[in-house]
């Protein structure tokens, strides 16, 4: 979002650079301004040598000569986007966000305040769970087990680690004290209602060590409970609400961006005691994804702090596939990926427990590039046969297609070359020879579409369709797709409930783009094989599509999360795509009509003219 200078500078008057700054080094008054020791984490200093001018507001430091003013210190201490540090000012000095356009509805200006009511009531959960644990007795299990996990107070300071009871409304009942809705509390998913014939309600998290996750302005939105000893799941994540996507957030930024940008390296871990692990050892430069794949908003998020990225996941095959997935995506980010295996399937808190900081510091700095250590996978039983040499010419192809920097894929195409023992040439044309055949793939296979447009009930391809034309790993082209579509396909992959509401409208004989239907028909495919590979569906499209990022909600739908809004926003796609179909058809018989009169034809434009008009008063 675009902020008016006007805006701005309102948000930088109402704050004051030094109360920002004394909430991470003490300044003391000096004759000019004040002074303290630098609080950027790569400056150790015994001396202050941290000035900050409260009359000019900006600050710097004559040892590591890092200056700026109030906005380029959140960025650079917290992470934040310049968006961000005005917002999280704003909301600080109590100034209202300008409206993102004049015709900003009612139903808008709603939903942003419940969205506050939301941060609101996540901040009095975070107390509550912290009050819990600083109450518990030594020898309570969750004490033995911070105690096993050798957590620091520092460091449960620094996370704001929390407990919370067995008690079945424990939370409940402590909100409810707080005069909190609770429409709120189960809106914000930290409350369920009991079942059918009972009433009140039950806590999401019970007997469970709280952490909480926070966005980039240090708020929390949602919490991860790891069970403290018997007991399934081992750790549970709140469910996404309105103010939490997890696509959108990776755990332990709000600590650790300030490190990240020092170190000018961000290490990816899966979850939260792998970063916290890492960061009590003394390696801080740490983020952490949360149960979930990575997306392209992580990707972003990580470009935003560095260009270098190294995949640190856990050494079993679940951690190597979560890694190969990741490649993608970190790519298309036009970020530098390296990744490392961890030897006899450990996880980062086992290795550097076991090996210490030191010896996981001296791997990370001999990491290899994501992708040759993907490849390296790839080729374990490589016998150098023509059929493998094809098999990885075709792996490499999509992964290699994404990267942005045309020089990082020929280095890639050359070291690739080296190892399988080809021409770097030879791949090169391979790879492009590919992608031609595509092309005539994609050509041939018009005649398919049409019969799925006349037919929509089928999912299959026609039997007559030539087996050659079919390959088997086939790649989608999502490019001049209309966003109606592309907001169909990210929305239907975003749940399984979504994907059974697409299905059950039958709606893909109006998909107008070839490349949306193919991956469209590929999911159905797959899921009607077996249910059970919904979870899936994404990461194996991911490697087949051009861009692999269009197959997430999107940022310009992110607003619209709970279960109601997001229900509205399908239907509402269902009748665009509808529409847009319609009104293709109705274009191409114009211009039919133009070259040959017809009164068939125009009876034919009338008939859809008037299905569109039903359409939208529908």
């Amino acid at each position: 979002m675009k902020f008016s200078p006007e805006f701005i500078e309102k948000v930088r008057d109402a704050n004051n650079l030094v109360d920002i700054i004394s909430q991470y080094t003490q300044l003391k008054p000096t004759g000019s301004g004040l002074m303290g020791r630098c609080p950027f984490p790569d400056h150790q200093e015994k001396t202050p040598s941290f000035s900050v001018s409260e009359t000019k507001q900006v600050y710097h430091c004559f040892g590591c000569h890092k200056k700026g003013n109030i906005f380029t210190f959140l960025q650079n201490y917290q992470g934040m986007s310049f968006p961000e540090a005005i917002e999280y000012l704003a909301n600080r000095a109590s100034i209202a966000m300008p409206e993102k356009n004049s015709d900003a509805n009612e139903y808008n200006d709603r939903q942003q305040e419940r969205k506050k009511l939301l941060a609101k009531v996540n901040k009095l959960a975070n107390q509550y769970f912290i009050e819990q644990l600083k109450r518990l007795p030594a020898e309570h299990p969750a004490k033995k087990y911070i105690s096993k996990r050798g957590l620091s107070q520092e460091v449960i300071e620094a996370f704001q680690v929390g407990y919370t009871t067995p008690d079945w409304d424990g939370l409940v009942k402590f909100l409810d004290s707080k005069r909190v809705p609770i429409d709120l509390i189960e809106e914000a998913r930290l409350a369920k209602a009991r079942a059918t014939g009972k009433t009140g309600y039950f806590d999401l998290f019970r007997d469970r060590l709280m952490f909480p996750i926070l966005n980039p302005m240090g708020e929390p939105v949602a919490f991860g409970g790891r069970i403290i000893e018997q007991g399934e799941p081992k750790y549970l994540n709140s469910p996404e609400t309105p103010v939490f996507v997890k696509g959108k957030i990776l755990y332990g930024l709000a600590q650790t961006a300030r490190y990240i940008r020092t170190e000018d390296q961000a290490i990816v871990v899966e979850g939260y005691m792998d970063l916290i692990s890492l960061y009590q050892a003394g390696i801080r430069n740490v983020a952490a994804t949360m149960g979930t794949a990575m997306t392209p908003d992580h990707g972003r998020l990580l470009k935003r702090l560095t260009k270098n990225v190294v995949v640190l996941f856990d050494g079993d095959s679940a951690g190597q596939e979560a890694a190969e997935r990741s490649l993608p995506i970190l790519l298309a980010a036009d970020v530098h990926p390296k990744g490392i295996t961890l030897p006899n399937g450990m996880d980062p808190d086992d290795f550097v427990k076991t090996n210490g900081a030191v010896a996981l510091r001296e791997l990370m700095a001999k990491a290899p590039d994501l992708l040759i250590l993907i490849l390296q996978k790839w080729m374990e039983d490589y016998r150098g046969e023509a059929s493998q040499k094809v098999k990885l010419c075709d792996q490499l192809k999509p992964v290699l297609d994404i990267i942005p920097d045309s020089r990082l894929r020929d280095l890639y195409v050359q070291e690739a070359a080296r190892r399988m023992g080809v021409p770097a040439n030879w791949l090169k044309e391979a790879i492009a020879k590919q992608a031609g055949k595509l092309a005539d793939v994609e050509k041939s296979r018009r005649e398919v579409s049409a019969k799925i447009q006349n037919n929509p009930s089928s999912t299959k391809l026609p039997a007559d369709v030539p087996p050659k034309t079919v390959p088997s790993e086939p790649r989608f082209i999502l490019k001049g797709a209309s966003k109606a579509e592309i907001l169909l396909l990210s929305l239907a992959l975003k749940s399984r409930a979504n994907f059974d509401a697409f299905l059950n409208e039958n709606i893909i004989g109006s998909v107008v783009h070839r490349g949306v239907a193919n991956v469209l028909l590929k999911a159905t495919d797959v899921y009607r094989q077996d249910l059970n590979k919904f979870d899936k569906l994404t990461s194996l499209l991911v490697s087949f599509v051009d861009q692999p990022e269009l197959l997430f909600v999107t940022e310009g739908a992110g607003n619209l999360f709970d279960e109601e809004s997001e229900k509205k926003l399908l239907k509402d796609c269902f009748k665009k795509v509808r529409d847009n179909c319609l009104r293709e058809q109705a274009k191409k018989l114009a211009h039919d009509l133009k070259a040959e009169p017809s009164s068939e034809k125009m009876e034919q434009i009338m008939n859809i003219q008037r299905n569109r008009h039903s359409l939208n008063k529908s």
